[in-house]
């Protein structure tokens, strides 16, 4: 889902920071990722040193919308921590997908401007099944020439779980004429208009996405390091996963690596990475993880993650991905009750 398109700095170094730490970490790795694919792909002029925001409007400048769409259509998922990925992918159907979209936005718009009455509108489902993106409603959407082309392309990405066939889009001017953008025509038909409303139409019969039972690709940590593939750091992280009864302090868990804080300090450096911040994640994680199970009780989520009481947990939800325990508890919630 797009991710990139709900927050609003477009930084070279963090383009997300203001979605919270979590957030930021996941998309602005998944930015660099989509511009490393772009240079791959694409003879861009832009130099080595260009920001991942300076690529992709570069590919936009040289071969248009459809160029961004078609690379943010195929290469959306990336396996990582995100927390509204795993909210978005596990939704039941469409409306459950917008629905969770809106109160998302709308909660983190909360926290950002103090401004619980903001409207989502950016977008919405019609009777019809249709959805409408209105990408001039969303920063940092609205901001950038190519904004249009990559939030249609990871929505339409989105959509993909709901239905086997191609998505149908279409783009309906302010003046109220609509034109078909179709992938397979030549790139000029790509060419989005940032002013206009973006119709995504699917097959009409109604029908959920099918249930799978595989372990989700948003809840793991290799977008912050590959520790999966070091076994120091993959005994680490399993330390901090079985800790019980409280944070493990860097000294404790030194002892139990076999090793020096000061040589855990260094490793963990190689990688950007302090281990304040890793057990953050860790603890983010697992408090999320009890959320996506089932766990209504925050006393119990909170004491089961290894924070100091569930006032603890709430600072540090919002502080990381601008969201409330209890907010996100009953949007999980909603995939049971809608079944």
């Amino acid at each position: 889902m797009p991710k990139f398109f709900m927050g609003e700095s477009d930084t070279a170094q963090n383009v997300n920071q203001p979605m919270g730490e979590a957030y930021s970490a996941y998309w602005n790795k998944w930015l660099h990722q989509g511009a490393a694919l772009a240079r791959a792909h694409f003879d861009l002029t832009a130099s080595f040193a260009a920001s991942p925001i300076a690529i992709f409007d570069q590919l936009y400048e040289q071969y248009g919308g459809q160029a961004v769409f078609n690379l943010a259509r195929r290469d959306s998922q990336m396996a990582g921590f995100d927390v509204q990925s795993l909210l978005f992918s596990s939704a039941p159907n469409v409306e459950t997908l917008v629905r969770r979209w809106q109160k998302v936005a709308q909660a983190q718009a909360s926290i950002r401007f103090g401004a619980p009455q903001s409207l989502p509108d950016f977008v919405q489902t019609m009777p019809n099944g249709e959805i409408i993106l209105s990408p001039s409603h969303i920063r940092p959407a609205n901001l950038s020439r190519f904004g249009t082309a990559m939030l249609t392309g990871v929505t339409a990405h989105a959509l993909s779980r709901f239905t086997p066939e191609r998505v149908e889009i279409l783009e309906c001017s302010k003046a109220g004429r609509s034109r078909t953008l179709s992938p397979q025509f030549g790139q000029s038909q790509m060419d989005f208009d940032p002013t206009s409303d973006i119709i995504l139409r699917f097959p009409t019969s109604k029908s959920d996405a099918k249930s799978v039972k595989a372990a989700s690709p948003y809840l793991q940590l290799n977008h912050l390091f590959n520790h999966q593939a070091n076994p120091f750091f993959r005994q680490l992280i399993q330390h901090l996963d079985q800790q019980q009864g409280g944070h493990l302090n860097i000294e404790i868990c030194a002892q139990l690596m076999g090793t020096s804080v000061r040589t855990l300090s260094r490793r963990l450096a190689l990688f950007d990475m302090n281990y304040g911040r890793l057990t953050r994640f860790v603890r983010l994680r697992k408090a999320v993880r009890l959320l996506h199970a089932g766990h209504v009780q925050m006393d119990d989520v909170a004491f089961a993650a290894n924070y100091a009481d569930r006032h603890h947990m709430a600072r540090d939800f919002r502080q990381m991905i601008q969201l409330s325990p209890s907010l996100l508890r009953d949007l999980f919630a909603e995939s049971t009750r809608n079944r």
